[in-house]
């Protein structure tokens, strides 16, 4: 049973190893995430890390299309009254949470197999934002999985040597 996922973004990617899995929540992912083949592509890359792989159930919606204008252009400057942030919580809350976790566990085991992992694959939410900003929807995909039971919170940097540790 799935009882922590964790957030990141994109940029740390590089230094995840190959039992975590990067769940892209970004409307567009970097291209070089996609191997520079569109955002259908999957790759395993360098260091054994499956990339490419997106987790359209929880991409903003429509409700969110032309909401954030940036940190530096944001209106209302306090995230909490952001109404990107805002619609993207509602977007979330009015998912089938149970049926979503269901469909990620059977695809974090599909993952497992298909690579040959001997630990568990352990999903990241990838998110554009750096974790030093506070304006971003890792913010709302933590609070939300929180919500629903299952721990969720940054990947802690450096990566611990001991799976165990954080996992």
């Amino acid at each position: 049973m799935l009882n922590k996922v964790y957030t990141s973004y994109f940029y740390q990617i590089r230094f995840f190893k190959p039992y975590m899995v990067p769940l892209s929540t970004a409307v567009w992912d970097p291209k070089w995430f996609h191997n520079f083949n569109g955002q259908e592509t999957t790759f395993i890359d360098k260091n054994g890390v499956l990339n490419g792989c997106r987790f359209e159930a929880i991409h903003p919606d429509e409700t969110c299309v032309d909401l954030c204008r940036g940190r530096e252009n944001c209106q209302s400057k306090n995230p909490s009254q952001c109404q990107f942030l805002v619609n993207y919580g509602k977007q979330l809350n009015s998912l089938d949470f149970n049926l979503l976790i269901k469909n990620l566990e059977t695809f974090l085991d599909t993952v497992k197999s298909g690579l040959s992992l001997k630990e568990r694959a352990i999903p990241i939410f990838i998110v554009h934002e750096a974790v030093d900003n506070p304006c971003s929807e890792r913010i709302v995909i933590q609070r939300w999985f929180n919500e629903n039971g299952i721990y969720c919170k940054e990947l802690p940097y450096p990566l611990s040597q001991n799976y165990d540790k954080i996992f």
